[in-house]
């Protein structure tokens, strides 16, 4: 019997759900029915504008100014006109050419001679550095070297030197240099002075010579171009 109540009741409560469902959804379907006790308020009814009418602007009314005839000044003027100046003649103007101004070279020096000596004293040129005509920057260093034989009958000692004669003076520093060593008939030995290139471009030549007290033999010689 409790069973039988508890089932009746279940049933109920299930038909109020579905009839507070059906109202509720009545209500959404139809929101301004008399049901809904929140019914929306109602609208105002849409204003409508009034249409802009353009009103156009007349222009004011131009008015043609008669044209006032010109007289002919020509015909009632008996003064000429005065005559056209001509224009001066253009004078041209020549620019001075210029002067090429030649690049500087060494002065040419005559080719010292050696005092002739005798069999005791005499020497082949093996090699010189740099290369006759050798090209060097403005004022770049460098190294005069010569070897030379020893082709006489004498040995070079300490009293023999090769000494500046003539030409451009490369050398930084003395215009003798001693041997590095003594050189026997045969031998050969390089000497190396220490030189610079001239700051002027042009073409520059120097004279050596080998030295035994006021006796000279033995002449070397360089040139070299300054760029």
């Amino acid at each position: 019997m409790r069973d039988v109540i508890w089932n009746l009741l279940t049933i109920l409560a299930i038909i109020a759900a579905l009839f507070f469902i059906l109202i509720f959804g009545f209500m959404f379907l139809n929101p301004n029915s008399a049901l809904n006790p929140l019914a929306p308020p109602t609208l105002p009814a849409p204003l409508t504008l009034p249409t802009s009418t353009a009103t156009l602007k007349q222009l004011p009314q131009v008015n043609t100014a008669t044209p006032i005839p010109v007289e002919n000044t020509a015909e009632s003027s008996a003064t000429p006109k005065p005559s056209s100046t001509p224009l001066p003649t253009n004078t041209s103007f020549v620019l001075p050419s210029a002067t090429i101004t030649p690049t500087p070279t060494s002065t040419e020096t005559s080719t010292p001679t050696a005092s002739p000596t005798s069999a005791d004293f005499q020497c082949e040129v093996v090699s010189t550095s740099p290369k006759l005509g050798a090209t060097y920057p403005s004022g770049g260093d460098f190294d005069g070297r010569w070897t030379v034989k020893n082709v006489g009958t004498e040995v070079w000692e300490a009293n023999v030197d090769l000494v500046y004669r003539s030409g451009t003076k490369f050398q930084a520093n003395h215009d003798a240099v001693d041997l590095p060593n003594a050189v026997s008939p045969g031998s050969s030995v390089e000497i190396i002075v220490d030189m610079f290139a001239p700051r002027e471009a042009g073409t520059y030549e120097t004279f050596w010579s080998l030295r035994k007290d006021s006796t000279y033999f033995c002449e070397v010689r360089l040139v070299i171009k300054v760029q």
